[in-house]
Formats: structure tokens, sequence, C-alpha cells
């Protein structure tokens, strides 16, 4: 009996050791994160800087980035929001879409840039220092940047040209508006090709909006015939023709008739012109419409037996005696 109280009491003995050991341990390991924690705490709350005697830590930092990426996210989720919205609501034009994407999508961003400023701990009166340096660096090279960006905020408004619109800037540049961003418009080519123009092309340079008010332009045909035809039966027989094509989108009113006109006599031929006027889409593929219309011109013609002229030089060559 003796015996087993003595291994009962020894047992009971070895557990309290084992118990205050592990109280023991589990008191050093959360005595050691504590410590591990308040150093991380302060390594992440000492300055690394300091702007205009504000301290900059790299907590203040990381929490200023966070919001600012949260910004991003949050800005493009209300843009894709709003198309969205459009698509469902035929209501909504495309211009009015990007209106509100844009300037929605850019507040959203400038308070977030306010906020990360504002969590930094920058007086937001002290931006215009930052102004004034940004002056200075608009004085070395910015000003394009800026021209660009007050041109787009006109372009949202005053809404000369718009999404949707087909536009010409040149001879070999035009296509449809597919977007008005703050710095650029990007222009769709009808061979597909995306091409990114700054806003203030839009603004200083002359633009042909094609679709401004509506979807009607006259192409104006030129072609030949050769002299001693009568021309009163040529501008016959080709406003015919055109007439006769029953076209779908050729466009007639009492103001806007197809007409055939002379317009010179050149070295070679007697010149024409034949206008027409087109509504619908066909006008934002003007090569294929000038070419329907020419070989139009070209079977009419021919059908008639007008000739078709082509340049050609008479050589005449003098006979004479040769002096001694």
């Amino acid at each position: 009996m003796r015996l087993i109280i003595i291994k009962t009491a020894s047992a009971l003995l070895l557990t309290c050791n084992s118990l205050f050991a592990n109280d023991a341990n589990e008191s050093f390991l959360s005595v050691e994160a504590k410590n591990l924690g308040s150093a991380f705490i302060t390594i992440l709350t000492k300055p690394i800087f300091s702007i205009n005697e504000i301290e900059i830590s790299a907590l203040k930092i990381f929490i200023s980035l966070l919001v600012l990426v949260l910004g991003f996210l949050i800005g493009g989720y209300y843009k894709v929001h709003i198309q969205k919205i459009s698509y469902k609501r035929h209501a909504i034009s495309s211009a009015t879409k990007t209106i509100f994407a844009n300037l929605g999508y850019y507040t959203i961003l400038l308070i977030s840039l306010l906020i990360a400023l504002n969590i930094i701990g920058i007086n937001l009166s002290s931006i215009a220092l930052v102004a004034g340096a940004l002056s200075v660096g608009i004085g070395f090279g910015l000003q394009n940047i800026v021209s660009n960006f007050v041109s787009g905020i006109i372009l949202m408004f005053e809404r000369s040209v718009k999404v949707g619109d087909y536009v010409e800037l040149s001879d070999t540049l035009r296509g449809h508006i597919i977007d008005i961003r703050m710095r650029s418009t990007i222009l769709n080519t009808n061979a597909n090709i995306d091409v990114i123009v700054p806003n203030q092309n839009f603004i200083q340079n002359s633009v042909i909006n094609w679709t401004m008010n509506d979807n009607i332009k006259r192409f104006d045909i030129p072609f030949g015939v050769a002299y001693g035809t009568n021309p009163q039966l040529v501008m016959d027989v080709i406003t015919k023709a055109v007439a006769d094509a029953d076209y779908d989108d050729v466009y007639i009113t009492d103001d806007r008739q197809t007409r055939v006109i002379m317009t010179g006599m050149g070295n070679s031929s007697v010149n024409f012109e034949l206008m027409v006027w087109i509504q619908g889409e066909n006008i934002f593929r003007p090569r294929r419409t000038t070419s329907r219309f020419l070989v139009l011109i070209y079977d009419t013609l021919y059908e008639n037996n007008i000739q078709i002229p082509f340049p050609q030089l008479d050589l005449h060559i003098k006979n004479g005696e040769k002096e001694i």
C-alpha cells in the first residue's frame, strides 16, 4: 500500500512539473511574439524621411498605395458598369456614356489621391507648393500633356466630335471615334487599325466630321470623255443610269439631286463630275462607294459608244531642206 502511494505521488509530481514547464514555454513564446510584433510596428511607424517637417513612415506609404489601388479598381468597375447600363438602355447615347464614364473614373481617382495624401499627412493647403513646382515642370516640357488634358475636357463638353462620329484628319487618316480620354482620342480606321490621336489635334487643327449632324454625304466623282462627244448626251445617260440602278443608299430630295456637270476641257478629254448624295453606312466606305459609281459610269459610256479618252501626244515632223 505504501509503495502504491509513493508511486502515485511521484506521478503527480511529474505531471505538475510538466504543466509548469508548458506554461513557462507558452509564456516565453507569448512574450517573444509580443516583442516581435512591437519591433515590427516600430519599424513600420518609424519615419523614413520627411517632407516640409512631415514625417513619412513605411506604414503611411503602404496604406496610401492601398487606397490608390482601391481607387483604380473602383474606378475601373464604375467605368465597366456604366458601359453595361448604356448597352441595356438604348436611350443613353455613346457620347453621354463616355462623358459619365470618364468623368466618374477620374473623379474617383482624384478622391483616392486626396485621401492618400491626407493619410500620409500632407496638408491640402500645401498643394500650392506642389502646384508651384508643377508649373516649373510645365515650363520645361509638360505643355503638351496639359494641353491635351484641357483639350480632352473641352471635347467632352463641347461635343463637336463625339464617340461614334466618323471624322477625317487628313487624306490618309479617317475613321470612327471609339473613345475620348483625358489625353488622347482613339480612332478606328476602316482597316480596323486603332490610331491614338492627341486631343489637341482636334482643337488646334481642322477636322472634318462626316456625321456631326447626319449620315448624308455628297460624293463628287470625276470622269472624262473624248472630244467630239455631245456634252448633254453624257449628262443625260449618266444621270439616267444612276436612277435606273435604284441603289438603296442614293439620297434624293428637292434640294439634293443627282447631277452631272461639265467641269472643264482638258488636254485630251472633256471633264465631267457626277455629284450623288449617299445616305447610311456606305458613306463610311468612300473608296468602295466611289468604285461602284466609276464602274457604273464606265459601263454606261461603253454601252452608249461614248469614247473614254487617254492621254496622247501628236508629233508633227516638218520637212525642210538642209541649209549649206
